[in-house]
């Protein structure tokens, strides 16, 4: 299957005229958090239904939620429940015009949510991303706070592997050094290719992810790090698509039964661009999972401001 990414819809919205550029929604969902980028766009953004979805990580008491809009709170925290949860609330959404802010998702249910709409028949949506004007902490930011030390792979997002191949690892680096570590130590006998996110949101957050990359062990120091290194920019998701498409088939050139791991650890953007790939094409090629580590408490605000908003019409 080959899918030409530069054909897709991609596009800038001025901060200031958010509820003018774009149209009316007749569903939107948003992640709840304390970030004003997330905040100012759930208010601007017209639409029939409104949904602010509280992961658990997040960790909200019931006095802590937003009001003024409907609330979707789920207990647990694994992506089949948090999904669940919110499509219930959705409703029917075939003939509907469907946004999606993915600033504030986590990324196991964003990379799940992403696969379950295809699946569900809906064969398109509208995605938002917020640029923030600077990390809170810069290189020291930290997202994730806790976490289960498991990783696994998202449910219905595991390959069948060939026990003949080689295992081969496709890192989205970005601010969670410990995640990237992780992984990382989990597969620690696979061929590692590292995705950085270049151009990044600003000149200096590439150095700063790049700064915290290096803290990430044993990987960082490996000549892989270096010698299979990739770039694909941080705020788009058809491009990160298509580069990891290219690099999958390198991968293939080099050894036709090679497993492929893929861990969306960058941007929300990339993490879309990963779960886009592995539905269009990553399923069809087989032996292609997707592999996060479990998080259990997670920064509710992390950035400053509201630089810039973009609008991504992802076909499915």
């Amino acid at each position: 299957m080959n899918v030409d990414y530069g054909c897709f819809y991609r596009r800038p919205i001025h901060v200031e005229r958010i509820s003018d550029e774009l149209p009316v929604f007749d569903v939107f969902v948003s992640a709840f958090n304390n970030s004003d980028r997330v905040n100012n766009v759930f208010g601007s953004v017209r639409a029939g239904k409104k949904i602010w979805l509280v992961h658990p990580e997040y960790q909200y008491a019931p006095v802590e939620q937003p009001t003024g809009a409907v609330i979707v709170a789920p207990s647990a925290r694994d992506e089949i429940a948090q999904v669940s949860a919110l499509l219930l609330e959705m409703g029917e959404l075939a003939g509907k015009n469907i946004c999606i802010d993915v600033t504030g998702f986590m990324r196991h249910v964003l990379t799940f949510l992403v696969v379950k709409l295809a699946v569900g028949g809906l064969k398109q949506f509208t995605a938002l991303y917020s640029e923030p004007l600077y990390y809170v902490r810069q290189e020291q930011t930290n997202f994730s706070t806790i976490t289960s030390g498991v990783v696994r792979p998202i449910q219905g997002m595991r390959g069948v592997n060939s026990s003949q191949g080689k295992d081969y690892l496709l890192v989205g680096v970005g601010f969670d050094h410990k995640l990237i570590g992780e992984v990382a130590h989990y597969k620690d006998n696979s061929i590692v290719y590292p995705l950085f996110a270049f151009p990044s949101l600003s000149p200096d957050m590439y150095q700063q992810s790049a700064t915290r990359a290096y803290q990430s062990g044993d990987v960082a120091l490996s000549p892989e790090w270096i010698s299979n290194r990739r770039f694909a920019p941080a705020n788009d998701p058809f491009s990160t698509a298509g580069i990891i498409r290219d690099v999958i088939r390198e991968i293939d050139r080099l050894d036709g039964s090679a497993n492929i791991y893929m861990a969306p650890l960058s941007t929300k953007v990339q993490v879309l661009g990963f779960s886009l790939y592995w539905w269009l094409e990553g399923r069809h090629r087989g032996r292609v999972s997707v592999l996060l580590p479990e998080c259990v408490r997670y920064s509710r605000e992390t950035s400053v401001g509201l630089k810039r908003l973009w609008s991504f019409t992802i076909e499915t």
